[in-house]
């Protein structure tokens, strides 16, 4: 795998818009495949191959971030994953619809969607459906985490989206700076950067879950990862910073700490990051890389 490169932003680029890769020196991929029966590239995924080998691979599945109304599948935030090819394992890079064309539930069946899809085409795709990690930041971090705490749950899953006899369980979790908990995002204040009309952004998840949430307690914990732990779910690496000024950390405290109390103490782990604002350069260093894939390593028996 050759070197990637970022094509550069043009002046004036809206918020949560980040520097698309350049991934043509990557040698083994699949682009834009589709995985709900649709044309619509808000439900396509990207799957990427390390250079040498059969599989079948263990793989990461990465969603990203942009406040549940922005980013993209080949934007830099998947880097680290991207970085996962060198190690040995596929790399997933999913899009899903964003609050500019649908509300919860629907993003949350696009992303069982792509397991139950990936799952299925295991061996087309030489995966190793035994072996799935779902991996995101920020927004992506929900995703993730709901992909962990709910399987088998029925009431988040559109079957009729295709590949209805497969499951969209995953073996494996990392969280980075997430949002886990919608009615405490709802009550968090921070400053967001205005929006290219000059508006200021509504509440992020208010505008996910079309309600405000912190005003609906309840029917928001339906729509966040915590209300669905049971004994089953797989291990958790939640890395999260302890200045983050756009999600709380204190909500990721409170997620380790429930999958904790259900599944058992060390089932879910919590890196803190002293200082780190939301999204800081410290999450990609050598460090928090290390940890992640260390991580992944040891839940997937890799050498």
């Amino acid at each position: 795998m050759d070197e990637i490169r970022f094509k550069p932003l043009p002046p004036g680029t809206p918020p949560f818009i980040q520097p698309e890769m350049d991934v043509s020196g990557i040698r083994r991929k699949y682009l834009d495949v589709p995985y709900a029966g649709t044309a619509n590239s808000a439900q396509a995924l990207d799957i990427f191959l390390p250079d040498e080998g059969d599989g079948p691979f263990p793989t990461l599945i990465q969603f990203h971030g942009g406040a549940f109304l922005g980013g993209d599948k080949r934007d830099a935030q998947s880097i680290y994953l991207i970085n996962g090819i060198r190690r040995g394992y596929a790399v997933v890079n999913v899009n899903y619809r964003l609050t500019g064309e649908t509300i919860f539930p629907q993003p949350v069946y696009d992303a069982k969607a792509a397991v139950r899809f990936l799952r299925a085409n295991a061996a087309k795709y030489c995966l190793d459906p035994a072996r799935f990690a779902a991996s995101g930041d920020s927004a992506g971090a929900y995703f993730a985490a709901l992909l962990g705490t709910s399987a088998g749950v029925a009431a988040l899953e559109d079957k009729t989206m295709g590949c209805p006899d497969s499951d969209s369980a995953v073996q494996a979790v990392i969280g980075l700076f997430g949002v886990y908990d919608l009615a405490m995002q709802s009550q968090f204040t921070f400053d967001a950067p205005p929006m290219p009309d000059g508006n200021k952004l509504a509440n992020f998840a208010d505008t996910f879950a079309g309600m405000v949430c912190r005003d609906c307690p309840g029917l928001a914990a339906l729509a966040s990862p915590a209300a669905y732990v049971t004994p089953d779910c797989p291990p958790m690496l939640i890395q999260a910073g302890t200045a983050d000024e756009i999600v709380p950390y204190a909500a990721s405290v409170e997620l380790v700490k429930h999958v904790n109390a259900v599944c058992g103490e060390g089932r879910a782990a919590l890196e803190s990051l002293q200082g780190a604002t939301h999204g800081h350069p410290y999450y990609a260093a050598p460090q928090y890389e290390r940890s992640r894939f260390a991580f992944l390593d040891r839940v997937f028996g890799m050498k």
